[in-house]
């Protein structure tokens, strides 16, 4: 019982750990067990089996225990992980409470509880001879399984000097390797010394236990190993990285290559059945017989993936309902800036004349451009060819040159290399109205009230100017006064 912890022997040393790899500890408060163990199976231990010390503090107070089940308390104080010793395996397992109060109820309930003929550890044969020998050390219960391979210890606390006085018995926990093969007269002097207050003697004889291993000299080979050869060793760690640069480039080239055969032969493909197309194409394609056969399209010229066009065609494309809410509001935008010569009643009858009865039909025109890679654009402040001199400029696209969700639409088709659908997009936003918009609407009333252009046709074919209309409507010569 030690007045100090032992934290350094040369049986714990980082050479001993790999020498007795198979004789190994956790959690353990200092490194006199697993020195102990080592000394005492040098020999005792086959090459292919090991031996695991594991020390478990309990963070459980008295009031847990007193709340909890039986079978609750024992999954705490003895899982089934330390209980099961695999082939090969042997273990000793220490269990303590942090709290001393709750050390006793532990003691208790395992004691009533465990053991042969029990509900818990049936397989567990309760050491007496253990408990009775450390009566007067520490308050402690032992248990060593059927095979004898494995002891699992239960004590209340957990001092430096109780683990230092349970290594007296290690050869009590580990009755099989130690039934061949009886201590030796020095290993039982080591064994008494852990009971001395001072580790002198301790000490010296783990110290002899180790000579004979000749650890010293497997530290001394550890440590220089490959000492004079530095040099050599960092270049060639500097080699290996090189070769995995030049390796990574490699790939990536590689990949490179890989991905840019891959676009070649894609787009070789591809030219192939473009250039097909291009060879079959008839005299005249598709597209060149929409525009022979639409006269209300007027093609103005075509620069590369541009084709600049007027589109002809009736305003026939607004929402009914959305001019019955506004056209009776003779305050409203499509009363705004009227010319002199018109009443707002007499242009609400030109517009219903229009858009309600359709007595007349207004004639709209718009210009355009369609870029297969751009997009389709309406043109602003158009200077339109003669052929358009009928046609009245539909305001939305020749005051702003906005055509709305057509411009979307037109990209669908391109998509899907519709050209005339894409087209056919055009004339009918050309032959839009949105009384909705109070800017357009309000463009719209000033330009049709003032026009001079013949763009009302009448069912005859006959064409009118807006003033025209307005004069045959109210059958007879216009009132000068607004």
């Amino acid at each position: 019982m030690f007045n100090k912890g032992i934290h350094s022997t040369i049986l714990t040393s980082d050479v001993a750990d790999k020498l007795f790899s198979n004789i190994s500890a956790i959690s353990a408060s200092d490194v006199s067990f697993i020195a102990t163990l080592r000394a005492l199976l040098r020999k005792r231990l086959p090459q292919d089996e090991y031996v695991h010390l594991n020390s478990r503090v309990l963070q459980i107070r008295k009031n847990d225990i007193a709340a909890a089940s039986v079978h609750q308390c024992m999954e705490w104080f003895a899982p089934d992980s330390i209980l099961y010793t695999p082939p090969g395996g042997h273990g000793i397992t220490i269990t303590y409470t942090a709290h001393p109060d709750a050390g006793e109820d532990m003691l208790r309930i395992i004691k009533a509880n465990t053991g042969t003929g029990k509900r818990y550890m049936s397989n567990y044969t309760r050491r007496d001879d253990l408990q009775v020998f450390y009566a007067r050390k520490a308050k402690a219960l032992f248990y060593t399984d059927d095979a004898e391979k494995n002891t699992v210890i239960f004590t209340d606390r957990l001092e430096l000097k109780h683990f230092h006085v349970l290594q007296m018995m290690i050869p009590k926990y580990l009755p099989r390797l130690f039934v061949a093969s009886p201590l030796t007269e020095v290993e039982v002097c080591l064994l008494k010394s852990l009971g001395n207050k001072s580790a002198v003697e301790y000490e010296a004889l783990i110290a002899e236990f180790a000579k004979a291993f000749d650890i010293r000299t497997e530290i001394i080979r550890s440590r220089l190993a490959g000492f004079e050869t530095v040099f050599e060793r960092i270049r060639a760690d500097e080699l290996r990285k090189e070769i995995d640069g030049y390796q990574n480039d490699y790939d990536h080239h590689l990949y490179m290559m890989q991905e840019f055969a891959g676009k070649i032969q894609e787009s070789t493909y591809t030219l192939a059945g473009l250039e097909s197309v291009i060879n079959e194409q008839s005299e005249d394609s598709v597209l060149m017989e929409y525009f022979m056969c639409n006269t209300n399209l007027n093609l103005v010229r075509v620069t590369g993936t541009i084709i600049e066009f007027v589109a002809h065609g009736y305003a026939d494309v607004y929402d009914p309902e959305a001019f019955e809410q506004y056209v009776g509001n003779h305050n409203g935008y499509m009363y705004n800036s009227l010319s002199p010569t018109v009443t707002k009643p007499q242009m609400e009858k030109l517009y219903r004349a229009i858009f309600g009865d359709c007595q007349y039909k207004l004639r709209l025109c718009a210009a355009f451009t369609a870029d297969i890679k751009g997009g389709l654009r309406g043109l602003r402040s158009y200077v339109f060819p003669p052929e358009s001199q009928t046609y009245l400029h539909n305001p939305h696209i020749q005051g702003h040159g906005c055509i709305g969700t057509y411009a979307g639409r037109f990209a669908e088709y391109m998509r899907k290399r519709d050209y005339v659908g894409g087209i056919e997009q055009a004339t009918i936003s050309a032959k839009n109205l949105n009384f909705y918009d109070s800017t357009v609407m309000s463009y719209f009333a000033r330009e049709l009230s003032r026009t001079a252009i013949s763009c009302i046709e009448k069912p005859d074919g006959t064409l009118l100017t807006p003033l025209e209309a307005i004069i045959e409507l109210e059958g007879g010569a216009l009132c000068q006064d607004q």
